[in-house]
């Protein structure tokens, strides 16, 4: 929501709290993302994937560099035309490694909002009865609502992340909800 967006909400709510009060409260998503039980274990198995796709990797950039090196050392003594060969070997050698950076980026980032992405609709549906149970018009996003400061006495997240733990209870890593 950007500022000028809030600003008419703020306006528009402003009109209506002259008929009923207006009663508002703050949280942190991506904070509670992160510490609901069911973000953690995703963070821990993300972490998992990243720590076996850094180390093949870094081997990957070892060899490379190794070959650069020898290049560099030999270079001398090589012939002008296969030195010249050898370096445009190098570049591209260089210019795909530099694809599977960018690849592998992507691809944990991909994994990272597949292994989040479940859990925002379940934040998003508990923060609702929260709202509606303590009377609250509206409930804004501390990170991408401009909210440049509220008294922590607003603050839900705390309350977010405990009812989501006991509603959705963590088995082997997937969720499951408790009824």
């Amino acid at each position: 929501m950007s500022f000028k967006s809030f600003i008419a909400a703020l306006v528009l709510v402003g009109s209506a709290a002259h008929a009923a009060d207006f009663k508002a409260a703050y949280v942190d998503i991506q904070r509670a993302v992160q510490e609901v039980d069911e973000g953690k274990a995703a963070k821990t198995r993300l972490q998992a994937l990243a720590d076996s796709k850094q180390k093949a990797f870094d081997k990957e950039k070892a060899a490379l560099q190794a070959e650069v090196d020898a290049y560099t050392k030999q270079k001398a003594t090589m012939d002008d035309k296969v030195a010249s060969a050898k370096e445009m070997e190098l570049q591209k050698k260089t210019y795909e490694f530099a694809q599977k950076a960018e690849k592998l980026r992507t691809e944990l980032a991909e994994s990272e909002r597949k292994e989040l992405g479940s859990i925002f609709p379940k934040l998003e549906t508990l923060l609702g009865q929260i709202a509606q149970r303590e009377g609250l018009t509206m409930v804004f996003d501390r990170s991408s609502s401009g909210l440049a400061w509220a008294p922590p006495s607003l603050d839900l997240t705390n309350k977010l992340i405990r009812m989501y733990n006991q509603q959705y209870k963590s088995a082997g890593g997937g969720a499951k909800k408790d009824k």
